[in-house]
């Protein structure tokens, strides 16, 4: 747009954008989960940006605003159409990423799930969609309706209308066997994510026979009603041999992101450890994965910098690995809970000195096999014999 429109018309948040003060002033875009920082002298003139002022009144800085323009961030209107703007200061450090975990009911029983036995327990819809406008509006970005499996909550349908303009990036995390065509007209998120652990025979090994004809076809229906997908997979001993299969299959699905891991003992994989599968082997299935990694660590401190989970009964943790160490409830306030969680430096770490430490982030802090101590995938990931890191091999508590 020229800079005759823009200065004549009347400047608003493009749809979809807010803006976000974390640790610093942000513009964010929750359609293409992008995060722009912008200085503080920008900020009166972006709460400005309300639909009910035109550019020229405004006079803001011109490569600035034309920049905005072009990446959707500002939307150009004819006439006044305003738009209430609302900015609170985040904590420190501020909670980006959200997983809310609704419900623990599944329709399958995978063989490696680390919630194990099921519990009849899910949040009441009052309560899910207060938590998640406290996260919205002290800067949360992305929002992970997890579960077990969430197309199973009877009021979703509700919960995604009522979370609709909170500007969140909500991720749908699915198996996606329970996806219709009835369900797909209403079930508009910004992503689903869904688990593929492999083709036929390793996917249906893990999760059940005719999962994996009913997960793909739940994916062909989200991709057809053009919402984004991404997909999560877990290495285990059924898949070692299709990965180049999958991953030419999920390249024509133009998925966004392929987290790949290798899965906790835990749950019912403890039942299950034939499924395990080495490092030796793991580690190069992993170079496949793309996009992703936003919720690990960052600033100089171990994983879940940024990350919270909240179970179905409301309670706040870590991640859904530390059910039996709560931080709180968080029905009575979502950022008191967060501000108890302890964060780890990575000088904290006895890996501190290595000379990956930096990129590696210190790993997964449930993965670690002591308190402390080196994540050995992470180890395994950048070529780090363990022996190297420690001498030490004091048990998890």
């Amino acid at each position: 747009m020229n800079d005759l429109n823009w200065r004549k018309g009347y400047l608003r948040l493009g749809p979809g954008v807010s803006l976000k003060h974390l640790e610093n002033l942000f513009l964010y875009n929750c359609l293409t989960d992008e995060l722009y920082e912008v200085s503080e002298n920008a900020g009166p003139f972006l709460m400005s940006c309300d639909g009910t002022a035109t550019g020229e009144s405004l006079a803001p800085d011109e490569p600035f605003v034309a920049y905005c323009v072009e990446e959707g961030l500002i939307e150009v209107l004819p006439g006044p159409d305003p738009l209430r703007m609302t900015v609170a200061k985040a904590p420190n450090p501020s909670l980006r990423y959200l997983e809310l975990q609704l419900l623990h009911r599944c329709n399958l029983s995978c063989r490696h799930c680390y919630l194990g036995a099921r519990k009849p327990v899910e949040m009441s819809l009052s309560d899910a969609v207060k938590i998640v406008d406290e996260f919205a509006v002290f800067g949360g970005l992305r929002l992970l309706i997890s579960g077990g499996e969430p197309l199973l909550y009877p009021r979703l349908k509700d919960f995604l209308d009522q979370t609709a303009a909170m500007n969140l990036h909500r991720v749908l995390f699915t198996n996606g066997t329970l996806i219709t065509e009835e369900n797909v007209q209403w079930l508009r998120v910004e992503e689903v994510q869904f688990s593929l652990d492999g083709m036929h025979q390793g996917h249906d090994l893990l999760r059940g026979k005719g999962s994996f004809v009913r997960t793909v076809r739940g994916m062909g229906l989200i991709r057809e009603a053009g919402i984004p997908i991404s997909i999560a997979t877990m290495i285990h001993r059924g898949n070692i041999h299709e990965f180049e299969t999958l991953r030419r299959f999920i390249e024509d699905f133009e998925a966004v992101e392929w987290g790949i891991d290798v899965m906790s003992l835990a749950g019912s994989l403890t039942r299950n450890q034939d499924l395990m599968v080495s490092l030796e082997e793991a580690v190069p299935l992993m170079t496949h994965g793309f996009g992703g990694g936003v919720h690990g660590s960052s600033e100089g401190f171990a994983c879940g910098r940024h990350l919270l989970s909240v179970l179905p009964t409301g309670k706040a943790v870590k991640c859904g690995f530390y059910e039996g160490e709560p931080l709180g409830d968080a029905r009575d306030g979502l950022v008191a809970c967060w501000l108890k969680l302890k964060h780890i430096p990575i000088e904290a770490l006895e890996c501190r000195t290595c000379p990956v430490v930096v990129e590696c982030g210190g790993g997964c802090r449930f993965r670690a096999v002591y308190p402390g101590g080196p994540d050995p995938v992470m180890c395994a990931i950048f070529g780090v014999t363990l022996a190297n890191v420690s001498n030490s091999r004091t048990k998890r508590v």
